[in-house]
């Protein structure tokens, strides 16, 4: 003990000596590398956020591609290339089988200039390689099937534009026993196409 007390101041700055050389390594070893991954730690969480809204801007733009590509569908249906005189024949068939209307005749013509920068307002350089296909049809049947004929004609995907409709007398009159008489319509549309 006498030698501890001999000693005491010594082993005291040795102790104080050995702190010091503790907090100076915690100090410039162990608090920087501590900041370090809590500086990381953030940089990660920016990181995930920045990912986050990169794949929120991925799926935008992907979905606004689908999109894109459904309205390019579309246009496509809408104006094809083309007169397609033959599909468009067979459309109306089906919508007279549809309808119960019976289509009598079918008449076309391919104009040779179009006319919708007249109605559209548009100049012509801009309506381009627009062109029109007059079609004239004549459809039999009930004011019932002939409306649900021409309502179905104007749901077709395909720009059409009605241009004349009209109805002969019918050759049938009502009776107490029949509902209605049999009308035939004369009706005349433009479809358009890109030549």
């Amino acid at each position: 003990m006498e030698q501890i007390n001999k000693y005491r101041s010594s082993i005291v700055l040795g102790l104080l000596g050995l702190f010091l050389i503790l907090f100076v390594f915690y100090m410039f070893a162990i608090r920087p590398v501590n900041n370090d991954i809590a500086m990381q730690d953030d940089e990660i969480s920016l990181l995930g956020q920045e990912q986050e809204i990169l794949v929120n801007k991925i799926n935008q733009l992907k979905s606004a591609e689908k999109e894109a590509g459904a309205d390019k569908d579309t246009m496509l249906a809408a104006i094809p290339q083309g007169d397609d005189s033959e599909g468009l024949i067979l459309q109306l068939q089906r919508i007279g089988n549809s309808s119960h209307a019976k289509l009598k005749d079918i008449g076309f013509l391919l104009a040779e200039s179009s006319e919708i920068s007249a109605w559209t307002q548009i100049k012509p350089e801009a309506t381009g390689r627009l062109k029109e296909l007059k079609m004239a049809v004549v459809v039999e049947g009930s004011y019932a099937e002939i409306n649900e004929w021409l309502k179905q004609l104007h749901d077709l995907p395909r720009i059409i534009a009605i241009d004349s409709f009209s109805f002969q007398r019918p050759y049938e009159f009502p009776s107490p026993g029949k509902p209605g008489s049999i009308l035939t319509a004369n009706v005349s549309f433009t479809a358009f196409f890109e030549s």
